[in-house]
């Protein structure tokens, strides 16, 4: 498992889908996260928090990746250790063969946190709705010289309910088959997805209706958001609504990068 430079404070941050439908509900499938999966996760030594979202704007059905969880790591080495590896994949909360990885498909990526903005300072608990943008670019000084002189002072000027940005570079990604892998499963050798490098998540205390569209106005509004955009080579915004908090809640607030 060639996973590069991975250490520091950073999050896991996993996508996911039922690709079973016919054999396992949306029901199942969050009642195994919440009660079986994260609770695991959050009993290990290396993590302690953790947050479930859901895709907003587009229907369960069409969406390629309607679930998020984000696991806030002090060193994202500890995803890397034995203990991590050994969260277990199967359970009898599952139907069929009782492993996820038969029944839903996973989007992971690991990242190294690279800022904090909090201009609201109002602490955890707050958030109600977050946009994670994820974006590529031939120009990474440029992107955060922007975010941080430009865009992010201009959404909370701009946006009611913006809370905080906090935002992420990538170290390493993986689908199923990297899972499997990892876990000591049989596996494809097929390699790694791609990812965008770059990931910021928007976090706003208010429903959220409307929001990747403010966010693109606010963007385009900026007097290098233009140029921004031109270097870009990926550029995608995903809103999703607060489904469930687990342990102390926490996505690096009263933290400074």
């Amino acid at each position: 498992m060639d996973t590069g430079d991975i250490k520091g404070p950073g999050l896991l941050f996993v996508q996911s889908r039922i690709t079973k439908p016919d054999v396992m509900s949306e029901e199942v499938f969050m009642h195994w996260y919440d009660t079986d999966h994260i609770a695991e996760v959050i009993e290990t030594s290396g993590v302690d928090s953790a947050i479930r979202w859901k895709h907003d704007e587009i229907e369960l059905d069409s969406t390629p990746l309607p679930y998020l969880s984000v696991y806030p790591l002090e060193d994202i080495a500890f995803l890397r250790s034995d203990e991590f590896k050994a969260i277990r994949v199967s359970s009898d909360l599952l139907p069929g063969t009782k492993l996820c990885y038969d029944l839903a498909a996973f989007d992971v990526g690991y990242y190294n946190i690279v800022q904090v903005a909090d201009p609201t300072n109002k602490g955890k608990g707050h958030a109600k709705a977050l946009v994670a943008e994820q974006v590529e670019t031939s120009d990474a000084a440029g992107l955060n010289s922007w975010y941080k002189s430009e865009y992010l002072p201009a959404l909370a000027e701009k946006i009611p309910g913006y809370l905080r940005t906090t935002r992420y570079e990538l170290k390493y990604a993986r689908s199923n088959d990297q899972s499997r892998k990892f876990k000591g499963l049989p596996s494809t050798g097929e390699a790694p997805p791609k990812r965008p490098t770059w990931l910021a998540i928007h976090e706003f205390e208010t429903a959220p209706a409307g929001k990747t569209g403010d966010l693109a106005a606010v963007a385009a509004s900026t007097p290098s958001g233009a140029a921004v955009k031109k270097a870009s080579t990926a550029w995608q915004a995903d809103l999703y609504h607060v489904a469930k908090t687990h342990g102390k809640g926490e996505l690096f607030h009263g933290r400074s990068f």
